[in-house]
């Protein structure tokens, strides 16, 4: 039987008269459709105070949930994290979606960083040091590599493992190594499609479902 990932939809705005959407990027369906799996984006009305309610099913459905990067983190994004954490769902969290597990676990989100390196539509932009105890360095298999990066905000701290860092020290990655797959990284691989770290962690986390 086929594994569902499930993908939090994020608040879009259209060109055309400025309509409001839920969904995710392309990039991200694209570099899935790699993997033999159903792939099913989660849309939340971020406004609703028992919205949590309404997805919790979808959650509970889905064998692993990606949250991607977006530009601002809602209530209810608390409460999913919060929620895969508790019953041990393989979570990967993207750029937004890592700032979100980082703050959810005592952590702080700061807009400031001084370095112009972290928003750039540039394929490489800097090297990440991947500590040799973490999960990450298991999936990745080096301690040093090159990520995109299109970021303006940052995690200085959290209760979660910060277990990889880019050159001028900004966290690049966290995670929790009692569960069987809650990470979060702050670049983007499915904007990567021929980089073999992207591959080996998307490989990595679909394994776990």
């Amino acid at each position: 039987m086929k594994k569902t990932i499930g993908i939090i939809a994020r608040e879009y705005i259209a060109d055309y008269k400025e309509i409001e959407l839920y969904g995710c990027k392309r990039e991200l369906i694209q570099y899935l459709r790699k993997y033999d799996v159903n792939i099913i984006t989660i849309p939340i009305l971020f406004e609703k105070k028992d919205e949590f309610t309404s997805v919790k099913n979808v959650l509970d459905f889905c064998d692993g949930i990606i949250a991607p990067g977006g530009s601002k983190i809602h209530e209810i994004d608390y409460k999913i994290i919060k929620y895969l954490h508790e019953i041990d769902k393989p979570t990967l969290g993207i750029c937004l979606g890592m700032q979100t597990m980082g703050k959810l676990f005592n952590g702080k989100v700061r807009t400031e960083i001084e370095s112009g390196d972290h928003c750039s539509e540039e394929k490489y932009v800097h090297d990440i040091r991947i500590k040799k105890d973490s999960l990450l360095y298991k999936i990745i298999g080096e301690e040093t590599i090159k990520v995109n990066s299109r970021h303006m905000r940052q995690i200085p701290f959290t209760n979660l493992d910060g277990v990889a860092y880019s050159e001028d020290n900004i966290l690049e990655a966290i995670e929790d190594k009692s569960k069987k797959f809650f990470l979060g990284i702050q670049w983007h691989p499915e904007s990567l499609l021929d980089d073999i770290y992207s591959k080996r962690l998307f490989d990595y986390f679909i394994e776990q479902l």
